[in-house]
């Protein structure tokens, strides 16, 4: 498997630049720190190596926000060939097929596989798809295999080394959250096949529920649907100086891959760098293209990695350099970080109670959903890492985590880590602590002055 390092300073930097900004004083710091970033490929803790616990402490609650894993392109850009034979094996039919699943129910539904069909000889539309058995946006097998490591990992973290799951699945431990996009869900459900495969459920406790919001309420993504206000910000920051010296600094760039693609007299798409269609191929290791005109001018890696950094660009720098960025996060972020606190609450409530009982021998009081999954996007987690973490974080990649742990340490002091990619995360200048243990209340302080008072009313375009 190759390895994909996107120079970590670079949209860092040039973003600051062309919003006549300084470059964030920890980038250098954060460029060590995520050395071996990979947009292909995200880093998961490993138990007894990179993980560690805090000493001394016991853990209370982990909520993990999860990019799903590698999926092919959004859209099909015109006369897109590449064959995406590489959806094979949905989740679904991995999930009730495994050998050890006799524990499933009777009643359970026999084993299911669905089959993406693009044939020329049964479908006269097919000529406008590529090949392959992919439909847009689909989580592609390496995904599920991704998605579904991440599980395992975080099984041998959570209930193997911290014991703080039990071995044998409760669904009642457990909170899964995923978006109306079908590839999260596929997610969720490799990461759950992972996580407690079927040999660890039994028969009265093998149903989990995954919990979705309704495609216009949804949270876990910027939703201009929900809020128009946001809309117009987002559209705003393209007739800004920003955009438009990231426009010609890049237009070189962006007309090599249009070209190439063979999208560059395609006025719906030729304004954009179209990462979203090279960093699938390069991923999977798919020929990357070459100019129908001139089969000698092909895409280098080097252009494919430039094409996703900088496009990424146009997602994250809204929340990042613009006087209009601190209004975007309150708006985008402050619907789910409200969910995120409100949660943490309810366990930390629950948890007082609960040794408050022991003390009077109850001690059948159950936790308040200890374990939270949330299978969201690669945008999820940065619009949350945007509002926490130091500007300079790099772009969530395939299968990437954060993880939020509450813990209290042996002097009954409530705090918070959060790690990502593997490492506790650089905190955002404005927040005024550490990730490694910030206090619960200046945790929760900061990031509930970002959750709208008025949503009606700050969300009104008028």
């Amino acid at each position: 498997m190759h390895t994909l390092t996107i120079s970590l300073g670079l949209v860092a930097l040039f973003a600051a630049q062309v919003a006549g900004q300084s470059a964030p004083a920890s980038n250098s710091n954060n460029s060590n720190i995520y050395a071996n970033y990979d947009y292909c490929q995200g880093i998961t803790p490993i138990a007894g190596k990179t993980y560690k616990p805090i000493k001394g402490a016991t853990l209370q609650k982990v909520q993990i926000l999860m990019s799903h894993g590698d999926r092919t392109p959004s859209a099909v850009l015109p006369g897109d060939k590449t064959n995406y034979n590489i959806c094979s094996n949905p989740a679904e039919y991995n999930l009730v097929s495994s050998p050890s699943s006799h524990s499933l129910p009777s009643s359970s539904s026999p084993a299911l596989r669905t089959n993406i069909l693009v044939s020329p000889e049964e479908n006269v539309f097919a000529s406008s798809y590529w090949g392959g058995n992919c439909e847009v946006g689909q989580l592609t097998n390496k995904g599920s295999a991704q998605t579904r490591q991440v599980g395992q990992r975080l099984r041998e973290i959570y209930i193997d080394q911290l014991h703080f799951l039990p071995k044998r699945l409760d669904p009642e431990e457990l909170y899964v959250r995923n978006t109306y996009i079908w590839r999260t869900r596929m997610s969720a459900e490799n990461f759950l096949d992972g996580f407690y495969p079927p040999h660890t459920r039994d028969a009265k406790n093998s149903v989990i529920t995954l919990n979705t919001y309704p495609q216009s309420i949804e949270t876990l993504i910027l939703n201009p649907t929900a809020c128009p206000k946001l809309g117009l910000l987002y559209q705003s920051f393209f007739k800004t100086l920003t955009y438009t010296n990231f426009f010609k600094s890049n237009y070189a760039l962006m007309t090599k891959v249009n070209t190439i693609l063979g999208v560059s007299k395609v006025p719906t798409v030729n304004q954009t760098l179209n990462g979203d269609t090279v960093m699938p191929r390069l991923c999977n290791n798919l020929p990357l293209g070459c100019n129908p005109q001139d089969p000698s001018q092909c895409l280098t890696r080097a252009d494919a990695v430039e094409a996703m950094t900088q496009s990424t660009f146009l997602y994250s720098g809204i929340f990042r350099y613009e006087s209009t960025a601190e209004e975007i996060k309150r708006l985008a972020v402050g619907p789910i970080l409200k969910t995120l606190s409100a949660s943490i609450r309810a366990t930390q409530k629950a948890a007082s109670s609960k040794a408050s009982s022991h003390k009077n021998k109850d001690k059948n009081k159950r936790r308040v959903r200890p374990f939270e999954l949330y299978s969201a996007h690669d945008q999820s987690l940065d619009q949350i890492l945007a509002v926490i973490a130091s500007p300079s974080t790099p772009w969530p990649a395939y299968g990437s985590t954060v993880h939020i742990e509450l813990w209290k340490t042996a002097a009954k002091k409530d705090m918070i880590r959060v790690l990502y990619e593997g490492k506790v995360v650089p905190a955002h200048p404005k927040l005024n602590c550490t990730l490694d243990a910030c206090p619960l209340e200046t945790f929760l302080v900061f990031i509930d002055s970002y959750v709208p008072t008025n949503i009606a009313a700050e969300c009104s375009p008028y």
